[in-house]
């Protein structure tokens, strides 16, 4: 069917247009709300500026389709191809991409506020700038997680946005906003989070060994029993945050602030805390075999029962703190 075609019959009043092969068409600012467009061909078709709010795209093919600065408000995308299309500046608000291909996507200043994109591909998608806040992309029984291996979301906004079990393997978040939101057993393995912001942001769980998390805002950040091997946190604000069972062993931590930080059997061996702030922290039981403690500041930290053989501890403040032998430092 011709654009024209279509759109005559649109306005005429017909809405169901399942199957229909569009491919290449020219339906620049096109209004078709609320059309049925289930498993339509609509490769590279170009739909810049149209109006597709509760559009049902089903199964669609939208193979490097043209859809910057279109409305797809609340539109049902459920296991679309949308492979390689250009996204830039669309409006996807409460949009269900659930399952949906999305693989080297332009997403760029795009807005996905509480869109659903439960076990979507968008590895590979460029999503800088793109609001996500309060977005659904937890892992469900059955279904494969969301995948953003190599995905960009420089300076996007996450806040609130349910992560929980996606792969996040190599992505670029640094400068994104990721406050109160779940990214519990997220695999953010090799991921940059550098300057991040994640106040009371849940990691519990989650692999982040090898991330880059270099002066992140991570105040009051969930990361019981998270995997930070090798990572890099030098200068991040750790600030409240709980780190109780973590494996930061071999991480970098130098001139990170660790106030009041709850590090209750944490495993810190062999990394370098030289120069972090960890008074008032709790190094209950914490394991700090060979770690770099030079210059750090521990006022008033709890160390009970913790490990320090071998740990250098050059210039280390332990003024008011308690030692692991229970005895309070003078």
């Amino acid at each position: 069917m011709s654009a024209e075609k279509l759109l005559k019959e649109y306005a005429a009043g017909r809405r169901d247009f399942a199957s229909i092969n569009l491919a290449n068409a020219n339906l620049f600012n096109s209004d078709l709300i609320g059309a049925n467009l289930t498993k339509a061909d609509l490769r590279r078709t170009n739909l810049v500026f149209a109006y597709l709010n509760k559009v049902t795209f089903n199964h669609a093919n939208l193979t490097g389709a043209r859809l910057g600065g279109a409305t797809l408000n609340q539109a049902i995308m459920m296991s679309a191809n949308l492979a390689e299309a250009d996204l830039h500046g669309a409006m996807l608000q409460r949009v269900n991409l659930f399952g949906a291909n999305l693989s080297l996507a332009n997403l760029m200043d795009a807005n996905l506020g509480e869109a659903d994109l439960r076990s979507a591909n968008l590895r590979g998608a460029n999503l800088r700038c793109a609001i996500l806040s309060a977005t659904l992309m937890r892992e469900e029984r059955g279904y494969p997680p969301t995948t953003m291996n190599g995905a960009n979301l420089r300076k996007a906004d996450l806040r609130g946005a349910n992560l929980s079990g996606a792969d996040l393997t190599s992505v670029d978040l640094s400068e994104a906003n990721l406050s109160e939101a779940t990214l519990a057993r997220v695999n953010l393995h090799g991921a940059n989070l550098s300057g991040v912001i994640a106040n009371g942001t849940n990691f519990a769980e989650a692999n982040l060994s090898n991330a880059n998390l270099t002066e992140a805002n991570l105040k009051n950040a969930n990361f019981i029993k998270t995997d930070l091997k090798n990572a890099n946190l030098r200068l991040a604000n750790l600030f409240g945050a709980n780190l109780s069972k973590a494996n930061v062993s071999m991480a970098t931590l130098s001139s990170a602030s660790l106030i009041q930080a709850i590090l209750t059997g944490t495993d810190f061996s062999r990394s370098l805390l030289d120069k972090a702030n960890l008074s008032q922290a709790s190094l209950v039981d914490a394991y700090l075999v060979r770690a770099n403690l030079d210059g750090a500041d521990l006022t008033s930290a709890v160390l009970t029962r913790a490990e320090l053989s071998g740990a250098s501890t050059v210039g280390t403040i332990f003024h008011d703190a308690t030692m692991p032998d229970g005895k309070i430092h003078s």
